[in-house]
């Protein structure tokens, strides 16, 4: 089992890349954007300890191992893609790409498709199977969960709040806005920050990219393998500081363009 510095668990997928070699982190990196890319609507998780993506159901996983990078898209996904898998040791449902080779994108992206369309019809299924359940109502948009958040705020935290989310959003165009880990969070391509738990006279934003170990400034707080914090008083403090914090984020979005 994948764990932190701190000997714990790993809770996200950028804690179980962080935690292997740089060169392995780009192979799995690359893997995971592939994997998004094909499954626009999955969500990313840890499950089995491992790497997971979720679409009606476990779609696929993957993990990283001393000698291969296994990759796991459920039996299904094995036989219907077995020619082009054969080159690859493997097993009923996981396939195993060897270090120091490439990975096959490509392929990898038709299986994914491959595993989108099977959940999905198989989600169909269950609903016309049983009538007595509801139609599925529509997911809501990252922003209407952002707005639903912050309406559930007392007024007086959800104005300070605002007012550092603003300075965030400012700061790059590239960056999205959506609700992760019970808070709003900040990504591009890989996730970037998110706010903690507001507590009175403390705004608190937690660095997830585990490239901000790199970044010196004197906001950054903690001395973890992978992450930083950055706490305010109120959002006047922040706006203080905002060039700073600009600076923070465009820098992680500058290694997150260049890796």
């Amino acid at each position: 089992m994948a764990t932190t510095s701190k000997n714990e668990p790993v809770r996200t997928m950028d804690q179980y890349i962080a935690g292997f070699p740089k060169p392995i982190q780009v192979v799995l990196g690359k893997l995971r954007n592939t994997i998004r890319k094909a499954a626009p609507g999955a969500e990313e998780t840890i499950s089995y300890a491992i790497p997971t993506f979720t679409l009606e159901g476990n779609l696929v996983h993957f993990a990283a191992f001393q000698n291969h990078i296994g990759f796991y898209p459920a039996p299904s996904g094995i036989k219907a893609f077995s020619k082009e898998l054969s080159a690859y040791e493997g097993a009923k449902g996981s396939i195993k790409f060897p270090n120091g080779k490439p990975i096959p994108l490509n392929l990898v992206t038709r299986i994914v498709k491959f595993r989108v369309k099977e959940n999905l019809a198989k989600s169909k299924d269950k609903w016309v199977k049983n009538k007595s359940k509801p139609v599925k109502s529509k997911k809501p948009s990252d922003d209407e969960q952002v707005t639903a958040w912050l309406n559930k705020l007392d007024p007086q935290v959800k104005s300070e709040i605002q007012g550092v989310r603003k300075i965030i959003k400012d700061a790059s165009t590239k960056l999205n806005e959506r609700i992760k880990w019970n808070a709003p969070s900040y990504y591009y391509q890989d996730d970037i920050l998110t706010f903690g738990p507001y507590k009175q006279d403390k705004i608190l934003l937690v660095f997830h990219h585990p490239g901000v170990v790199k970044i010196k400034s004197s906001l950054l707080e903690g001395d973890y393998k992978d992450r930083r914090l950055i706490y305010f008083r109120n959002k006047s403090a922040a706006a203080k500081n905002k060039k700073q914090l600009k600076r923070i984020i465009n820098e992680i979005i500058k290694l997150i363009d260049n890796k």
